[in-house]
């Protein structure tokens, strides 16, 4: 059994490359190394069923090819791999981005610290190997890697098009313009985690906001703040590309319900 590239994977790779200056493919079918692994770059059929990249409900039998790769490599430099990276993150952030359901995860770098691996499906983040700091690895679930759909949709992403860009692109009218909800008073010190084991009522209501926009790795809104909401923050001012220190102040407060969804 081998594992094989098919053409809209080809295509949109090709695309990609086109689209930066300093972009090469370096890989869409995996190498020896990547066989004894397993993963997204080798085909369904030539792994065991227990592997990470095809537990997922849309990775499993019966969902796209056996046959087929379902990542991109794509090496550049460091100001593409930015670029590029805080591309993906808005996409990763929002919501609302029906591009997002297409992408199951990607490895990329923000030109600082260690090279992070985006979870599109758990919207977790965790570190990626130092390789990841000159190449950009995405993982489309296995079930659209045949869909022209699905890759011009993690195309569109790729190259930074808004929301409302992409929508047009496709034929869909984008949505109504946004009313912003207006953001609760700023509680006038800074939110962070001390130990303090009495429930916030500040914490509780910005961690209710972040489960409303779809941050389930929160947990529940109870006031407390805890890893898992220092952790959320941290991943959301990062989505933000505002300061990362996992504290809520009174830049990060009011942006769980004034950073737009387009």
């Amino acid at each position: 059994m081998s594992t094989v590239a098919y053409p809209a994977t080809k295509a949109l790779a090709k695309a990609f490359e086109g689209s930066y200056r300093t972009a090469v493919c370096s890989g869409i079918c995996g190498d020896a190394a990547h066989q004894l692994r397993g993963g997204y770059h080798i085909a369904r059929e030539s792994q065991p069923s227990t592997n990470y990249s095809v537990v997922r409900p849309e990775d499993r039998p019966g969902n796209g090819p056996d046959d087929a790769a379902a990542a991109i490599d794509m090496s550049m430099a460091r100001t593409d791999m930015v670029l590029t990276t805080r591309r993906l993150l808005q996409v990763f952030a929002n919501d609302r981005d029906p591009r997002r359901k297409y992408i199951n995860a990607f490895n990329g770098w923000l030109g600082a610290g260690d090279a992070q691996r985006w979870d599109f499906v758990t919207r977790s983040v965790s570190r990626a190997s130092s390789d990841h700091k000159w190449h950009i690895h995405l993982e489309v679930r296995r079930r659209y890697i045949p869909n022209a759909v699905a890759m011009k949709a993690v195309l569109s992403a790729w190259r930074g098009e808004t929301l409302a860009q992409y929508l047009i692109s496709v034929g869909v009218a984008p949505y109504a313009p946004h009313v912003r909800p207006q953001a609760p008073a700023y509680p006038g010190r800074v939110l962070a985690r001390t130990g303090n084991q009495h429930p916030d009522p500040f914490v509780k209501l910005w961690q209710q906001r972040m489960l409303a926009r779809g941050w389930k790795s929160l947990g529940t809104a109870d006031g407390l703040f805890g890893p898992k909401t220092e952790d959320a923050v941290r991943r959301f001012q990062a989505a933000c590309r505002v300061g990362v220190d996992g504290h809520i102040g009174p830049i990060t407060w009011p942006l769980p319900w004034t950073r737009p969804l387009s």
